[in-house]
């Protein structure tokens, strides 16, 4: 199986994790070669984790890791995507655990589809990021996973079965293999409209995306209130 590597530096805080990521973006002439403009080829459906409006056509897609500082540097950046656009867009996240070198990646990937069992995929998703620092290190995290997901809800002995259980592990599973039909070998990687795109180097490249395809819908973009 083709070695899978980080696409941003290892701890590294948030602010400085966005810098980073602009630092080391994939210049437009190289695009072809690194596969952006080729098709999603799992098409995003019902058994994805999605907010946002899931009848939009313009879906953006994170194949993301909950241990990777770069994926950790873009959380603020979708977000304001979502305020700003609030029901026009959805947003999907899937999971891309980059094992070789995140030894808690798998982990805290189950962790996240254990609560979607739940209802709180995108509560835990938050959660993850945001306390990326304090667990990326711990041997088992799997106490920790626990006690977040208590603090946002959950029945704990329901996520640790979750956790453990077949059905979330195959949930992870399918993600994975769908990222590597696609050859993507680092995290984040982003898809929009089922193209996949270069990773955008600031928030208004991003949100030029979402402007330009809402023109061609011959939709007006409002912010969201």
């Amino acid at each position: 199986m083709k070695s899978i590597f980080i696409w941003g530096g290892v701890g590294v805080a948030v602010a400085a994790g966005i810098f980073l990521v602009l630092s080391f973006a994939t210049p437009p002439a190289q695009d072809q070669q690194n596969g952006f403009g080729s098709q999603l080829s799992l098409p995003v459906s019902a058994r994805d984790n999605i907010k946002g409006n899931r009848d939009s056509s313009l879906v953006l897609v994170e194949y993301g890791d909950f241990q990777c500082p770069a994926c950790a540097a873009y959380v603020p950046l979708i977000k304001q995507l979502e305020q700003e656009f609030g029901s026009e867009i959805a947003v999907a996240y899937r999971h891309l655990p980059l094992r070789q070198i995140h030894p808690n990646a798998e982990l805290s990937a189950r962790a996240a589809q254990a609560a979607a069992l739940q209802g709180k995929f995108w509560e835990m998703h938050d959660v993850l990021f945001e306390k990326q620092s304090s667990w990326a290190k711990i041997s088992n995290p799997e106490d920790t996973f626990a006690e977040y997901a208590v603090s946002v809800g959950l029945d704990e002995q329901q996520f640790r079965n979750d956790l453990k259980s077949n059905e979330v592990r195959d949930r992870v599973q399918e993600d994975y293999a769908s990222a590597l039909a696609d050859g993507l070998n680092s995290t984040p990687s982003f898809f929009f409209r089922g193209v996949r795109i270069s990773n955008p180097q600031t928030y208004e490249q991003l949100r030029q995306l979402v402007l330009a395809a809402l023109e061609q819908h011959g939709t007006s973009a409002e912010p969201a209130e």
